[in-house]
């Protein structure tokens, strides 16, 4: 297996655990460490435009931790356009920028389950590049990274839905 595609795995793994957190703090924490390594497979593959992207997305996830603020987020997304602009090559290029997009907004204005409802909107968006691209640790991660966010929404709503509902008295 070549450094590239080891860098893709350990990313895959990454971001599995980084979504199997309740906890909105962890599960930044998490995408953290699971971006430092795509930025490293997609730089490894000669992909300039992922690269941006996951340099942006770092930026995005730690600023997150510390504000909500829709300027900040205005502004990465502004960010994320003109790079992509500048270095896209093809189509299929542009769907790095509309993951940013939809993750900017997911991470700058929600939690919970909204939150990772458009974390998985963006991880979609990643994998169909992913899967264009031939980036195989890319689409394993991506792949799980669907699923382990669909069975943390499954597991958070049915937390949500356990809890006994408060009755009211007239």
């Amino acid at each position: 297996m070549d450094l590239a595609q080891m860098a893709g795995w350990l990313a895959a793994a990454a971001a599995i655990i980084a979504m199997l957190q309740k906890s909105n703090l962890r599960l930044k924490q998490g995408l953290i460490i699971h971006t430092v390594l795509y930025g490293i497979h997609f730089a490894l593959l000669g992909l300039p435009t992922a690269v941006v992207s996951c340099v942006i997305a770092l930026a995005r996830i730690t600023l997150s931790i510390y504000t909500r603020s829709l300027l900040c987020a205005a502004a990465l997304i502004f960010i994320s356009a003109a790079m992509a602009l500048a270095l896209s090559r093809s189509t299929v290029d542009i769907l790095p920028l509309a993951a940013s997009v939809v993750l900017t907004l997911s991470l700058f204005r929600f939690d919970g389950i909204k939150l990772r409802l458009g974390l998985l909107a963006g991880s979609i968006l990643w994998l169909i590049h992913n899967v264009y691209v031939q980036s195989w640790g890319g689409i394993c991660l991506e792949t799980c990274f669907c699923l382990s966010t669909l069975w943390g929404l499954w597991t958070m709503v049915r937390e949500q839905n356990e809890k006994p509902k408060k009755e009211i008295c007239l």
